[in-house]
């Protein structure tokens, strides 16, 4: 913020033939923008230990998976008519890979306290994390429906490894993603909690001025 200085002067004359000379001086208030950067920042390299990262980095991997053994049956989709909800399963994964990969980066590298400070990152934490451990949950429960072949009109239809067979039996891959849907639900409620406590302590600190 900077104040420039101007100065104007003006001579009059009066009717009696003198002469006055006047001075004013004007300063003009400048508000500067504020630059947003990504240089270098601090890094909080204990966050690699903490529960909260490891678990994190959990639900990336466990992501990573459940794609892998759904589109190990028929493929990578899309699925439509009754089995739609595999395609809703993946998008779902998809999405919350990329937001678990955002917040897991943002807390490494301070972004929350630097350069992105102005995003509750806590409280954006907490809510996704509340819906994904509701979403994966219900698609935990969709997948191991899909796992037991009981939504096909053909026992030919369907196959545990994606052959066509004589008589219907589980497909285990889809059981094995309905288990990591469901651990991924586990996962994802205990970061609702590990963020609501950072949320708590980052009221705190703000209330007692430390921020």
């Amino acid at each position: 913020m900077s104040k420039p200085t101007k100065q104007d002067v003006y001579t009059v004359q009066n009717p009696d033939g003198t002469f006055v000379t006047t001075t004013t001086t004007v300063k003009t208030k400048v508000d500067e923008d504020v630059a947003y950067g990504f240089g270098p920042g601090p890094v909080n390299r204990n966050y690699c230990f903490k529960p909260e990262a490891i678990i994190r980095v959990l639900e990336i991997i466990i992501g990573l998976v459940i794609v892998s053994v759904i589109t190990s049956v028929y493929g990578p989709g899309p699925f439509k008519g009754v089995l739609f909800g595999q395609t809703i399963l993946m998008v779902f994964d998809g999405i919350a890979f990329c937001f678990s990969f955002i917040f897991l980066v943002v807390f490494f590298f301070n972004l929350h306290n630097t350069h992105l400070f102005f995003w509750p990152w806590h409280v954006s934490d907490f809510i996704f994390s509340i819906v994904a451990t509701i979403f994966f949950l219900f698609l935990s429960i969709l997948e191991a429906y899909y796992s037991t072949g009981a939504w096909a009109n053909n026992c030919n239809d369907i196959g545990g490894d994606g052959i066509i067979h004589n008589g219907c039996r589980l497909i285990y891959q889809w059981a094995f993603a309905a288990f990591f849907c469901f651990i991924n639900a586990i996962l994802y409620a205990i970061s609702a909690v590990f963020a609501n406590r950072e949320r708590k302590r980052e009221n705190l600190n703000r209330a007692r001025g430390n921020y």
